[in-house]
C-alpha cells in the first residue's frame, strides 16, 4: 500500500509540474505532493498592500487595502515565480542569494515593461514585508490626466505565509 501511495504522489507531482495551476486546491495540492522538495519561499502567502502618497516629499495621503490577495511563490528555472491563484503572474520574482533563506525580490511592471529599480532583502521564515516606489512612467499611466509632477507613490507591502507551514 505504501508503495501505490508513494507512486500516486510521485504522478501528481510529474503532473503538476506540466500543468498550469489555477485554484487555490490546485496549488495546495501541488505543495502537499512536493512537501519533500519545497523551499520555505514557496507556498501561499497573504500580500497586505499600504500606498503613500507624495507631491515632491510631503505626504498627502495614505490608503491601507486590508483585503489581502493570495499569492502562490514557487520554483522556476532558478528563481521563484508569484502566481495569483487563479494562475497567472503576480508579477514579482524572488531570487536567491548566496544566503540560505535570504531573497532579493524584484516587480514587474507589464503596463511599461520595466522592473522596478528597488530590490530588498527579504529573510523572515513566515513573513516578509518590502517597500518600493512605482516608477514615473506607471504613475503617468495609472493617474492618466490627474497626474502632477512631483508624485511619488510608495507601495509597502507585508507577506505572511499561509500554507504549508516552515519547519523551524
Amino acid at each position: 500500500m505504501k508503495k501505490l501511495t508513494l507512486i500516486f504522489l510521485l504522478f501528481i507531482s510529474f503532473y503538476s509540474k506540466g500543468q498550469t495551476l489555477t485554484s487555490e486546491d490546485s496549488y495546495r495540492n501541488y505543495f502537499v505532493s512536493n512537501k519533500d522538495s519545497i523551499d520555505p519561499i514557496e507556498g501561499i502567502w497573504s500580500v497586505s498592500t499600504t500606498q503613500e502618497f507624495y507631491r515632491y516629499d510631503t505626504l498627502y495621503d495614505v490608503r491601507k487595502y486590508p483585503k489581502a490577495a493570495k499569492v502562490a511563490v514557487m520554483k522556476k528555472e532558478g528563481k521563484y515565480e508569484s502566481y495569483n491563484l487563479t494562475g497567472e503572474s503576480y508579477d514579482v520574482q524572488f531570487l536567491p542569494t548566496d544566503v540560505i533563506g535570504v531573497y532579493l525580490y524584484k516587480n514587474y511592471f507589464p503596463e511599461i515593461q520595466q522592473y522596478s529599480k528597488a530590490k530588498a532583502i527579504i529573510s523572515k521564515g513566515s513573513e516578509m514585508e518590502y517597500t518600493y516606489d512605482f516608477p514615473d512612467d506607471f504613475l503617468r499611466i495609472k493617474f492618466g490626466d490627474t497626474y502632477e509632477e512631483g508624485t511619488r507613490v510608495v507601495n509597502i507591502l507585508k507577506w505572511s505565509k499561509s500554507f504549508p507551514e516552515n519547519k523551524q
